[in-house]
């Protein structure tokens, strides 16, 4: 026959009080969960990382992961404002003509697709076609600050920036030539020359995407030239 436990033992059982969790690592917060996220989708793609292995990554309880983000949608667009913010902090374009910070944006974006695998998984896969309006809000507006940053680019008025193919196009191709060239490793070695490494071979596709970007809009991008007639 079980024993009924006493009932002071019962009574002091207390149930978790709404809000912030408790935790026994201090002041474990929003930031470190991020951080954490962010480590584990370097590795993992995204539905390989549930709130769970977040929390253990960060060593805390998933219902802290839970009070700061309602759902993986805002714990992954999270993530990548956290991914956009510190390569921004350290990649600012250089005082200089508008050609060579176009240029000093395309190695940027060519070095940031190399390192950062985890980002466009992220954007697309999990965030452009969140539930949450929000979240899908939220990745619009990144892109369309990033649209309207090419729009400067091509001198366009701010109004023009959304209507005209130029600007969206730029941000898609750029992103696509930096992207594929990253995703494609395995295919695109073995068709490298013998003597040239993995290393010397991504220097020069990035001066040929280059090359190929602003040359096709030098004419946009540079003070038109007086032409003298012949007298």
């Amino acid at each position: 026959m079980k024993r009924k436990a006493p009932a002071s033992a019962a009574s002091g059982r207390k149930k978790r009080t709404r809000g912030r969790p408790r935790t026994d690592h201090g002041s474990v917060g929003r930031d470190t969960i991020v951080t954490a996220a962010r480590q584990l989708l370097e590795k993992l793609p995204p539905h390989q990382v549930p709130n769970v292995l977040v929390a253990k990554k960060a060593g805390v309880d998933p219902a802290l992961v839970r009070y700061y983000f309602e759902n993986r949608e805002e714990l992954f667009i999270a993530v990548i404002e956290d991914m956009l913010s510190k390569w921004l902090a350290t990649h600012q374009p250089p005082d200089a003509p508008l050609a060579e910070k176009l240029a000093a944006h395309m190695q940027s974006m060519f070095d940031f697709s190399a390192r950062m695998r985890s980002m466009q998984r992220l954007m697309i896969d999990e965030c452009a076609q969140a539930k949450s309006p929000a979240v899908r809000a939220r990745v619009r507006e990144l892109n369309a600050g990033a649209v309207q940053g090419y729009a400067d680019y091509l001198h366009l008025d701010p109004s023009e920036a959304e209507t005209s193919p130029d600007p969206l196009f730029m941000h898609v191709a750029i992103i696509g030539l930096c992207e594929f060239y990253a995703a494609a490793q395995a295919m695109i070695l073995p068709l490298a020359p013998k003597h040239l490494d993995a290393k010397e071979l991504a220097v020069r596709y990035e001066q040929f995407i280059c090359k190929l970007v602003l040359d096709g809009l030098r004419s946009r991008i540079e003070p038109k030239r007086k032409i003298k007639a012949d007298v």
